[in-house]
Protein backbone atom coordinates (compact mmCIF):
# COMPACT_ATOMS: atom_id res chain seq x y z
CA UNK A 1 0.00 0.00 0.00
CA UNK A 2 0.99 3.57 -1.36
CA UNK A 3 2.27 5.94 2.11
CA UNK A 4 3.10 2.69 3.79
CA UNK A 5 6.84 3.92 5.84
CA UNK A 6 8.80 1.43 7.49
CA UNK A 7 8.04 3.44 10.74
CA UNK A 8 4.28 2.88 9.75
CA UNK A 9 4.80 -1.13 9.07
CA UNK A 10 6.51 -1.55 12.40
CA UNK A 11 3.68 0.27 14.59
CA UNK A 12 1.00 -1.95 12.21
CA UNK A 13 2.89 -4.42 13.13
CA UNK A 14 3.62 -4.11 16.85
CA UNK A 15 -0.06 -3.90 17.11
CA UNK A 16 -0.83 -6.75 15.04
CA UNK A 17 1.14 -8.72 17.68
CA UNK A 18 0.02 -7.30 20.46
CA UNK A 19 -3.24 -9.35 22.57
CA UNK A 20 -4.25 -5.96 24.34
CA UNK A 21 -4.66 -2.58 22.79
CA UNK A 22 -1.20 -0.51 22.82
CA UNK A 23 -1.25 3.05 24.15
CA UNK A 24 1.41 5.71 21.95
CA UNK A 25 3.96 5.33 24.67
CA UNK A 26 3.88 1.48 24.64
CA UNK A 27 4.57 1.58 21.24
CA UNK A 28 7.15 4.34 20.89
CA UNK A 29 9.13 2.06 23.68
CA UNK A 30 9.02 -0.96 21.61
CA UNK A 31 10.09 0.46 18.32
CA UNK A 32 13.27 -0.62 17.17
CA UNK A 33 14.42 2.62 15.94
CA UNK A 34 13.56 5.64 18.45
CA UNK A 35 11.53 8.48 16.23
CA UNK A 36 10.64 11.16 18.04
CA UNK A 37 6.96 10.36 19.66
CA UNK A 38 5.20 13.01 17.34
CA UNK A 39 6.06 10.86 14.07
CA UNK A 40 4.60 7.73 16.07
CA UNK A 41 1.28 9.87 16.62
CA UNK A 42 0.99 10.86 13.09
CA UNK A 43 1.80 6.77 12.09
CA UNK A 44 -0.98 6.16 14.05
CA UNK A 45 -3.34 9.22 12.62
CA UNK A 46 -2.34 7.43 9.33
CA UNK A 47 -3.50 4.17 10.28
CA UNK A 48 -6.64 4.74 11.67
CA UNK A 49 -7.55 7.10 8.94
CA UNK A 50 -6.91 3.98 6.18
CA UNK A 51 -8.85 2.07 8.24
CA UNK A 52 -6.31 -0.73 9.40
CA UNK A 53 -6.68 0.23 13.07
CA UNK A 54 -9.04 1.20 15.50
CA UNK A 55 -8.84 3.26 18.86
CA UNK A 56 -10.68 3.36 22.11
CA UNK A 57 -10.14 6.10 25.08
CA UNK A 58 -11.28 4.13 28.56
CA UNK A 59 -10.54 7.24 30.68
CA UNK A 60 -10.85 9.95 28.24
CA UNK A 61 -7.20 10.80 27.71
CA UNK A 62 -5.10 8.03 26.66
CA UNK A 63 -6.21 6.54 23.45
CA UNK A 64 -5.21 2.70 22.83
CA UNK A 65 -4.77 0.89 19.50
CA UNK A 66 -5.99 -2.09 18.01
CA UNK A 67 -6.29 -3.97 14.77
CA UNK A 68 -9.49 -3.17 12.75
CA UNK A 69 -10.84 -6.69 12.23
CA UNK A 70 -13.76 -8.57 11.43
CA UNK A 71 -14.45 -9.41 14.82
CA UNK A 72 -15.57 -7.49 17.90
CA UNK A 73 -13.25 -6.48 20.46
CA UNK A 74 -14.10 -6.67 24.61
CA UNK A 75 -12.10 -5.25 27.21
CA UNK A 76 -11.73 -5.35 31.28
CA UNK A 77 -10.39 -1.88 31.93
CA UNK A 78 -8.20 -1.16 35.28
CA UNK A 79 -9.45 2.35 36.14
CA UNK A 80 -6.26 2.47 38.92
CA UNK A 81 -3.32 0.68 37.21
CA UNK A 82 -4.39 0.74 33.37
CA UNK A 83 -3.97 -2.64 32.65
CA UNK A 84 -6.19 -4.29 29.66
CA UNK A 85 -7.74 -7.62 29.60
CA UNK A 86 -9.59 -8.80 26.27
CA UNK A 87 -12.10 -11.20 27.16
CA UNK A 88 -14.56 -13.43 24.61
CA UNK A 89 -17.69 -13.30 25.46
CA UNK A 90 -20.10 -11.32 23.49
CA UNK A 91 -23.59 -11.18 24.26
CA UNK A 92 -23.94 -8.07 21.59
CA UNK A 93 -25.27 -10.35 18.82
CA UNK A 94 -28.65 -11.23 21.07
CA UNK A 95 -29.82 -7.94 21.00
CA UNK A 96 -28.51 -6.59 17.52
CA UNK A 97 -31.14 -7.73 15.24
CA UNK A 98 -34.10 -5.96 18.15
CA UNK A 99 -31.87 -3.04 18.00
CA UNK A 100 -31.52 -2.51 14.44
CA UNK A 101 -35.50 -3.01 14.17
CA UNK A 102 -36.20 -0.61 16.91
CA UNK A 103 -34.55 1.95 15.95
CA UNK A 104 -33.84 1.70 11.95
CA UNK A 105 -30.32 1.06 12.48
CA UNK A 106 -27.40 -0.91 10.74
CA UNK A 107 -25.58 -1.92 13.07
CA UNK A 108 -21.28 -2.57 11.70
CA UNK A 109 -19.31 -3.34 14.69
CA UNK A 110 -19.57 -2.45 18.43
CA UNK A 111 -16.53 -2.47 21.24
CA UNK A 112 -17.95 -3.36 24.63
CA UNK A 113 -15.63 -2.72 27.79
CA UNK A 114 -16.06 -2.81 31.65
CA UNK A 115 -14.20 -0.63 34.25
CA UNK A 116 -12.74 -2.03 37.29
CA UNK A 117 -9.95 -2.21 39.76
CA UNK A 118 -8.27 -5.35 38.72
CA UNK A 119 -7.28 -8.39 41.94
CA UNK A 120 -3.52 -6.66 41.98
CA UNK A 121 -4.84 -3.00 42.78
CA UNK A 122 -7.40 -4.38 45.21
CA UNK A 123 -5.02 -6.03 46.95
CA UNK A 124 -2.93 -2.75 47.91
Amino acid sequence: MKGLTKLRKEILKLIENSEVPLCADEIFENLEKKPNLSSVYRGLCYLEDKGMIKSISFDGNTRYFFMATEHSNHYLYCKTCGKLEVFDICFADRIQKELEKKHDYKILDHIFYFVGICSECRKK
